[in-house]
């Protein structure tokens, strides 16, 4: 195949609304989506559920008939992947097939090398974004004024997946509530977490299509499951680089007293949550007793527990501690 040609990327420094950092990842992933092609996401092995056979015809087989590993093949299949074209019923039909596992991956972290944490093509809508995407593109969101860092646009140029990088600031509650309440799929990244990886990736065309994403949601992902893991946006700087949070429990801040004087205007609500690499419960009740109730950290879990009464539902990965009733 062809090289991609070289882009050129202007960098602001001084600017204090956006830190070079922040241009350089959000820059990259938007080069990254603009030049999205089959040939990055069309690898397929042979055993998925018959799909290389429908791709690749006779050039399917690893082996050949002596059993003997088939270069030719290899070779065969690599350049029906690099021949794709958007349109073709080959691509169609692995688009198809990624689209219908977008359920079973939404709920997957697929930690590796580049600790991408979920897949991008998950979440991102697999088509050309010629005209589709943009970059601090403004809208309204349920009466909110909303300027995501990434926007996608779906074929009738209404906003579809956005993208928020993160560095030197988190997102207001404000926001985080509306994205949960949209039908938008949301992606959130962290710079600091992702240029390395994206810096080298961006040096040559890649046979797969993937960023450092950190949380993200579909736009029918639960509601329950949306808030979930947009409290672990929150948590963030309490986990190392290759943690991440598998369950939390709302309870009752355990430095919360109303009958002691020196207790009582403390923060009554609080939290707990597992990660992957520890199986004892780690509360962080002490961080949250001076926190107010504009927080963004508490007002997403008043909102969770609103939701959670208001519907009755429960999901494992994110509970309310029944003792705990304000």
């Amino acid at each position: 195949m062809e090289p991609l040609n070289i882009g050129i990327m202007q960098i602001e420094v001084y600017n204090k609304e956006e830190s070079p950092l922040h241009q350089i990842v959000k820059k990259l992933i938007y080069r990254k989506i603009l030049d999205l092609e089959p040939y990055n996401f069309n690898y397929i092995y042979e055993g998925s559920n018959g799909l290389g056979k429908k791709i690749y015809g006779n050039f399917s087989n690893t082996y050949d008939a002596d059993k003997q590993y088939s270069y030719y093949n290899e070779s065969k299949r690599k350049e029906i992947r690099e021949n794709m074209k958007w349109g073709d019923v080959e691509t169609n039909t692995i688009i198809e097939y990624i689209h219908n596992d977008r359920d079973n991956q939404d709920q997957e972290y697929t930690y590796t090398s580049f600790g991408q944490g979920k897949r991008a093509d998950t979440y991102i809508p697999l088509k050309p974004y010629k005209d589709k995407i943009f970059m601090e593109y403004s809208f309204y969101l349920d009466g909110l004024k909303i300027i995501p860092d990434i926007t996608l646009m779906d074929y009738n140029g209404k906003p579809e997946t956005v993208i928020e990088i993160l560095y030197t600031s988190l997102p207001k509650a404000e926001k985080l509530i509306k994205y949960i309440e949209s039908n938008l799929n949301v992606i959130f990244v962290f710079a600091n977490k992702a240029i390395l990886n994206l810096s080298t990736d961006m040096a040559c065309r890649r046979s797969y299509f993937r960023f450092p994403i950190r949380e993200a949601w579909l736009k029918d992902t639960p509601i329950k499951e949306k808030i979930s893991r947009a409290v672990n946006i929150l948590l963030e700087k309490k986990l190392e680089d290759d943690e991440y949070i598998t369950s939390k429990t709302i309870c009752k801040n355990t430095q919360y007293d109303p009958n002691n004087k020196w207790k009582k205007d403390r923060m009554d609500i609080g939290l707990k949550f597992k990660t992957n690499k520890e199986e004892k419960e780690r509360d962080i009740s002490h961080d949250m007793i001076l926190m107010k109730e504009t927080s963004c950290l508490i007002r997403l879990l008043r909102f969770m527990k609103k939701h959670t009464q208001e519907n009755k539902m429960i999901i494992p990965e994110f509970k309310t501690d029944r003792r705990y009733e304000r």
